[in-house]
């Protein structure tokens, strides 16, 4: 028997998803209003395993690891969900090689279901096509999925979930971690065969304007000791206001300006709960970030994270701020 074979964790904090959804790094900005909070419950199947979740509303970059592939089934929301962006329909799925990296956003609360696989053994395990861009790193490929395959994979999610949830010590056993493993390669293979799906295009500028948005975001992490504007970013980058505006909407459904404020905002909030260093001045830590208006920015923090800064502040070391 296998101890542990079920794990389901439940956050609030964006950088712990990284340790809930293994094979994948995150950078996380929530766009809802309140709390951002996800729920993933993980069945471990041996050399595979299947995550499914929920989250409220967040956009943000993922980037699976060089010895992952991932098998991502798009389950709520699917007309706000934006991937690479695509603009999502009934039907998408994701498959994602080594290396690929995701642009993804919803404003709308959302649902998934993630198989996780050895990279090594993708050919093995789903049979792509012969040169299929799966077998090279960091390629993906968005996927139109028949109603019919498509349900039939989901069920079998579905139904790994809710005997994940009632019966978690089902999953001890290896017969039966061994019958969902076949179940869900044998789903997943006919998920992306082509006789069953048409792959989705991106937009023929989607390339360029996904770079942009790429470039800002390392320039905004790689200089977070000073604030930094849409002016800032446009002169690092060699680009037009205009051209900016276009990547980002058609990343995040946000104007550059926007994001800023949101990533700032995230910012912020990991400063606040760093435990390196003295403990920080919520003030001093806001006016570093570019938030001049404290007012504002308090009123904003509370709106976007649901606790004042002074209580993330608390909560990371344990005695109010000064």
């Amino acid at each position: 028997m296998l101890h542990d074979a079920v794990h389901t964790h439940r956050f609030n904090e964006p950088q712990d998803l990284q340790a809930a959804h293994p094979g994948v790094e995150f950078q996380i900005v929530p766009m809802g209003r309140g709390p951002f909070a996800v729920e993933v419950t993980t069945m471990e199947l041996g050399d595979i395993s299947l995550n499914v979740g929920h989250a409220s509303p967040f956009m943000g970059f993922a980037k699976v690891t060089p010895d992952c592939a991932v098998v991502q089934l798009p389950r709520e929301n699917l007309g706000t969900l934006l991937l690479n962006g695509v603009a999502c329909q009934p039907g998408v799925v994701g498959v994602y090689a080594g290396g690929a990296e995701l642009l993804r956003a919803n404003p709308q609360p959302s649902s998934f279901a993630s198989l996780i696989l050895p990279f090594a053994s993708m050919e093995r395990f789903l049979e792509p096509p012969p040169q299929s861009k799966l077998l090279s790193p960091g390629r993906y490929v968005l996927l139109q999925a028949e109603p019919d395959t498509r349900a039939r994979y989901e069920r079998v999610v579905l139904a790994a979930h809710e005997a994940a949830l009632s019966v978690p010590d089902l999953f001890k056993l290896e017969q039966s971690r061994l019958a969902l493993r076949e179940a869900l390669v044998h789903a997943a293979r006919d998920l992306i065969n082509p006789d069953h799906a048409s792959e989705t295009r991106m937009p023929r500028n989607g390339q360029a304007l996904r770079r942009i948005v790429v470039a800002a975001d390392e320039y905004l992490r790689l200089h977070m000791d000073r604030p930094i504007y849409t002016e800032d970013l446009c002169d690092a980058l060699a680009v037009s206001a205009s051209s900016l505006a276009d990547a980002f909407r058609a990343a995040f459904m946000i104007s550059p300006h926007r994001f800023l404020k949101l990533r700032r905002m995230s910012m912020v909030r990991a400063a606040l709960q760093s435990r390196e260093g003295p403990v920080p001045l919520v003030k001093s830590v806001a006016l570093g970030h570019g938030f001049w208006h404290l007012g504002q920015f308090a009123h904003d923090y509370r709106e976007t994270f649901g606790e004042a800064p002074s209580e993330t502040l608390e909560r990371a070391h344990g005695r109010p701020a000064a």
